[in-house]
């Protein structure tokens, strides 16, 4: 393609100005290879050059932000459509499939040793233990009366135990004189909670509950049955 003088000149005067190539498509359209060709005998200040420099490094920063916002947008997007694709996979659960999910957590997370004699349940989740004890009282008939409740804490947190304690209470919508005097570990951590992300963990025992420990073993047995060997 054949180009007039008075582009050419142009786009030497706007690289004597300073502007970088990029910048000389952008003003005149002419192919970069044409643009350097034509401007190949211009030198530029060392000032200019400086600015240049300095423009490509704000551009490339620019293109790395740009890129990481992408790259975070995407993630976020992923993580809310399969989140939302669980919550709807899930459903409302009936009476039965509750009953299993109850059992599942806790084979999981419950007191399963050969000595104990009530139901027991220890974790740190707070939706985990809320889902237990309701899971209690739908599934087994347990109401919150027949709970026991125990705190323990680490001993770093020992001035916040009214606090964590008062927390609990919320979660659990079980009576203060429910709980039973909060256990302290006396071992120190090399990892620090924050006062908003540490809440200890919660201990749920059901009095006079053998019966229903005995149950339970029969529950966990019953899923131990249906893994293929």
């Amino acid at each position: 393609m054949q180009h007039n003088k008075t582009i050419r000149n142009k786009v030497r005067k706007l690289r004597i100005e300073g502007l970088s190539l990029g910048q000389i498509y952008k003003e005149t359209n002419i192919p970069k290879t044409t643009i350097r060709s034509w401007i190949k005998d211009i030198k530029l200040s060392e000032k200019q050059l400086n600015e240049l420099k300095s423009k490509v490094q704000k551009a490339l920063q620019a293109g790395r932000i740009r890129k990481q916002k992408q790259s975070k947008d995407l993630k976020f997007n992923n993580e809310n459509k399969l989140l939302h694709k669980g919550i709807a996979s899930i459903g409302k659960l009936t009476n039965r499939d509750f009953l299993i999910a109850g059992i599942a957590l806790y084979w999981g997370e419950g007191f399963k040793n050969k000595h104990e004699h009530r139901l027991g349940f220890c974790n740190s989740d707070p939706e985990m233990i809320r889902f237990y004890i309701k899971w209690l009282e739908k599934s087994l008939g347990v109401k919150k009366e027949s709970l026991i409740v125990r705190l323990t804490l680490n001993e770093s947190y020992k001035d916040r135990s009214g606090e964590i304690e008062n927390y609990w209470l919320k979660i659990t919508g079980i009576s203060k004189s429910q709980f039973t005097k909060t256990f302290y570990q006396k071992t120190k951590w090399k990892k620090q909670y924050s006062n908003q992300d540490y809440h200890g963990v919660l201990r749920v025992h059901v009095k006079k509950s053998l019966d229903l420990l005995l149950l339970m073993r029969g529950f966990i047995e019953g899923m131990k049955l249906n893994v293929v060997k």
